[in-house]
């Protein structure tokens, strides 16, 4: 956890799991102009902002901006992007391994690099069965910075940058892992909404079955920002009990 909060990433990794209002979700959809980057509802032009980001999700807003680079190719950093998996991780994916689920040893499965995107993908599910530890007190430094960078692939590829099949991760963005002292300066939370901004506009132009951004900030947002949908809060109200003032919720 220390590890994670020096990194900047530790409010997300505390995100729990909320029940998604698909309806909600779903019209707000329906109202994004693409245009203008905005919800257009009954009481006007709303929008989601950097300031939303940075108080419902708490990652930075400034520093530079995390883009991913071109490292991959001839005469690059890395000639493949499994050479760079076996760089930064120790292994990649092998479609020729059969891989066993630690949590039911009669599941086997086997795993490629970017099913769709020609190696330029890492499974998540194999990040899971390959690097899930009880401990990682035992581990030596450079073993314990690969097993953070796997965490925080994790982080981006299930809350904060995920597909649409939810299953695999672009690469894009692990050459910035590299160094994890660099990597806490870059600006998280403008990636994050210019991938909804994004995704947001391909939803507008086709018909998909999955949602492919932060749908926990949206949820929050909506929350925060409309009387529809809204749950329905417990406010604390004070009693008297024997000249004692307490608060019941």
């Amino acid at each position: 956890m220390e590890a994670i909060f020096f990194v900047g990433l530790d409010s997300v990794s505390q995100m729990k799991y909320k029940t998604m209002d698909h309806h909600l979700l779903t019209g707000l959809v329906e109202t994004w102009s693409p245009q203008m980057n905005t919800f257009h509802l009954l009481v006007g032009e709303r929008s989601i902002m950097l300031q939303d980001v940075l108080m419902i999700l708490g990652i930075k807003i400034y520093g530079p901006s995390f883009v991913g680079h071109l490292v991959v190719g001839s005469s690059r950093r890395w000639l493949s992007w499994p050479d760079c998996c076996d760089d930064l991780l120790g292994q990649h994916s092998d479609p020729d391994i059969l891989y066993h689920d630690p949590f039911n040893p009669w599941i086997t499965i086997k795993f490629r690099m970017g099913q769709a995107y020609v190696q330029i993908c890492v499974p998540l599910r194999w990040l899971r069965l390959t690097f899930c530890r009880d401990s990682y007190i035992d581990l030596f430094e450079m073993d314990f910075w690969r097993h953070m960078r796997v965490y925080i692939l994790f982080l981006l590829g299930c809350h904060l940058l995920s597909a649409i099949l939810g299953s695999e991760f672009h690469l894009q963005y692990f050459s910035l892992m590299e160094d994890i002292a660099i990597f806490r300066t870059y600006s998280f939370g403008g990636v994050v909404l210019a991938h909804l901004y994004r995704e947001q506009f391909e939803e507008t132009r086709s018909k998909r079955a999955n949602i492919a951004w932060c749908i926990y900030l949206l949820q929050i947002w909506a929350w925060e920002h409309l009387h529809v949908g809204r749950p329905q809060f417990h406010v604390p109200f004070p009693i008297q009990l024997d000249g004692l003032s307490i608060r019941i919720r």
